[in-house]
């Protein structure tokens, strides 16, 4: 079964322009067959891989021939895997420039040499693209058995017409709908939106699936690709950053516990980063006196990857750690729809977990595990004070209400309506 993507439409929209398209991501995130679905459907276009090794050798050797075998007789050439060409960027940029009226589209699962190399040669010839494991948007079209997606949809687009007007009264939301929609939002977290996991039949296979990920990752992306001799060093890194998600790290403890130098820490962590395992984001800040204006806080791209490192797939409600994943899970999910996220923290201890800018509007998220008043806490207040955003967002496991501070106007949303804020850029 083929699951769309919310990236295909924006993707697609890019195959009349000239310019090369990059399609990077993680390993099985569905790169692969997002690309093969164009291909079946444009007769027009070739689709090679670079693990085969003959077509690889072609393209480092023989780029001429290469051109007139893959690409001339077609309009659009996908090449899947390109991450094993070396210099590949150059080689592209001779056929960018030399076969006109050709639409070139490359994919990666690993962001350090394509990217780099790509910019080298490519400075106005390509555009990149990301594409993320399943959001839970996504995630319900394929778990859809009962239409819930569209139910979901419908319920997203009225809470959104009434944050439009500025309007306090959210839409009704029956019990029976927010206690389906929560064990779909428990079952995510636990075992994340890589395309394969999600798709198991059972609890048992996904466990399976996220482990051959974790190995495959490390010894295919880390050791293999980027040649390193210290991967080791790489997965003990991951298990401990795997136990400190949602909170600021500190490279002298890192630097301490993997046994190498800062300076070796933080490219370690670079190569985490830029093989989408995980990512760290900036303060928000407007006083350097007051607020936290350095450290960064540690996150996973996707929450079943982080479960199967540490190995614990538990049920979210047995777990100490789950107010971590819930923050994790809106994390990741607030990425994957393109929006820069910060944290804000005073050095008096103050926090609000995450502050959006859209629209160069300020707004405030607050992740709690589970509530059942409007009741803010003293950190927001204190934000909303000292900034005075027209909204905020305080996401729950099921609470579903809305109130006034101030001048703020403050949604209390369920997790499984995180799509409200993809949507107000």
């Amino acid at each position: 079964m083929y699951v769309s993507r919310d990236l295909e439409k924006k993707f697609e929209s890019y195959l009349h322009t000239p310019e090369i398209i990059a399609l990077l991501g993680a390993r099985q995130v569905g790169k692969t067959t997002l690309l093969k679905n164009l291909f079946e459907k444009r007769p027009d276009c070739n689709f090679i891989t670079f693990e085969d090794r003959e077509i690889l050798t072609m393209f480092q050797e023989d780029i001429n021939s290469f051109s007139k075998l893959f690409l001339s007789k077609y309009d659009i050439l996908i090449i899947d895997e390109f991450q094993y060409a070396r210099e590949g960027g150059q080689k592209l940029k001779f056929l960018f420039d030399t076969v006109p009226n050709k639409k070139i589209i490359i994919s990666g699962s690993s962001s350090l040499d394509l990217t780099k190399q790509a910019t080298k040669f490519l400075v106005g010839r390509i555009f990149q693209f990301q594409l993320h494991p399943f959001s839970f948007y996504e995630f319900l079209s394929f778990r859809d058995e009962e239409g819930y997606q569209n139910i979901l949809k419908k319920l997203i687009n009225q809470v959104q017409q009434t944050i439009a007007s500025k309007k306090e009264s959210l839409p009704e939301l029956s019990s029976t709908i927010r206690i389906r929609f929560s064990r779909f939002v428990d079952e995510f977290i636990i075992f994340g939106g890589f395309p394969r996991a999600s798709i198991a039949e059972d609890f048992e296979e996904k466990q399976i699936v996220l482990k051959n990920i974790f190995s495959t990752y490390l010894l295919k992306e880390i050791r293999d690709i980027l040649n390193l001799s210290d991967d080791f060093k790489i997965e003990k890194l991951a298990k401990y950053l795997a136990l400190k998600i949602s909170n600021p790290i500190q490279m002298d403890e890192l630097s301490n516990f993997i046994g190498v130098h800062i300076k070796k820490t933080r490219q370690l962590l670079n190569i985490l980063e830029k093989t989408y395992i995980i990512s760290l984001i900036n303060p928000y800040f407007s006083n350097k006196l007051l607020e936290i204006s350095k450290s960064k806080k540690i996150f996973f791209s996707d929450t079943g990857f982080r479960n199967s490192i540490i190995q614990n797939f538990q049920d979210i409600s047995l777990r100490p750690d789950k107010g971590a994943l819930f923050e994790n899970f809106v994390f990741s999910e607030i990425t994957k729809g393109e929006l820069e996220i910060k944290y804000w923290r005073t050095k008096s201890k103050a926090e609000v977990d995450f502050i959006l800018e859209i629209n160069s509007k300020v707004i405030p998220v607050e992740i709690k595990s589970n509530i059942s008043k409007s009741t803010l806490q003293k950190s927001l207040v204190s934000f909303i004070k000292k900034y005075k955003p027209e909204i905020a967002f305080v996401f729950s496991s099921n609470y579903y209400d809305s109130r006034k501070f101030e001048n703020t106007v403050i949604y209390f949303l369920p997790f499984y309506m995180i799509k409200v804020i993809l949507e107000l850029h």
